[in-house]
């Protein structure tokens, strides 16, 4: 099984329209999307692929991972490291997690764009990312479940997000991702 992992950045601010002409050139394998001030642990990769061949996940399913920063209402975070600055806590809970919860998902209403995992199938069937919307993970998450598909969270997976950091509500601070 091939994995290609994709970190895109567009100063154009039309994030949607680069992941589309990135995803249109790969392979037809299972992609893992994520944001540039995300880090994946060593573990993240092996665990990935672990998931991806059991029965929990098909070809028509978003997965993400638990995260320490976005909206704190959001399930994928986990709150208690939101504001934590030893990457070594942030190690430790990624190991935790898979120990705890190793292959097991769980069903969410959509999957953060800091970390979002699909197949090229999936992404195809839906037509790529919508490109006249800033919050593309929002909408791909809800086109994949209106195209069958469920929006789930690799509870044994988890990745630590920089997201606008030093901000106590990180979802509004979106003057950057707006042209003036």
């Amino acid at each position: 099984m091939k994995i290609e992992h994709i970190q895109v950045y567009d100063y154009s601010l039309n994030i949607s329209k680069r992941l589309n002409e990135t995803i249109e050139n790969l392979p037809n394998n299972w992609i893992c999307l994520t944001d540039n001030d995300t880090l994946k642990f060593p573990n993240f990769s092996p665990n990935l692929k672990t998931i991806l061949e059991s029965d929990n996940v098909t070809k028509n399913d978003l997965i993400g991972s638990y995260v320490n920063r976005l909206r704190p209402s959001n399930p994928q975070v986990i709150t208690e490291l939101f504001d934590e600055p030893n990457i070594d806590v942030h190690f430790k809970a990624s190991l935790d997690l898979w120990n705890d919860n190793g292959i097991n998902v769980v069903e969410n209403r959509l999957i953060a764009g800091s970390c979002m995992i699909f197949h090229k199938e999936l992404w195809e069937k839906i037509g790529g990312f919508n490109e006249s919307k800033i919050f593309f993970d929002k909408y791909f998450s809800y086109a994949v479940k209106d195209n069958g598909g469920r929006c789930l969270i690799a509870q044994g997976l988890y990745v630590f997000h920089l997201y606008r950091w030093g901000s106590d509500n990180p979802v509004g601070a979106v003057e950057h991702l707006v042209k003036a």
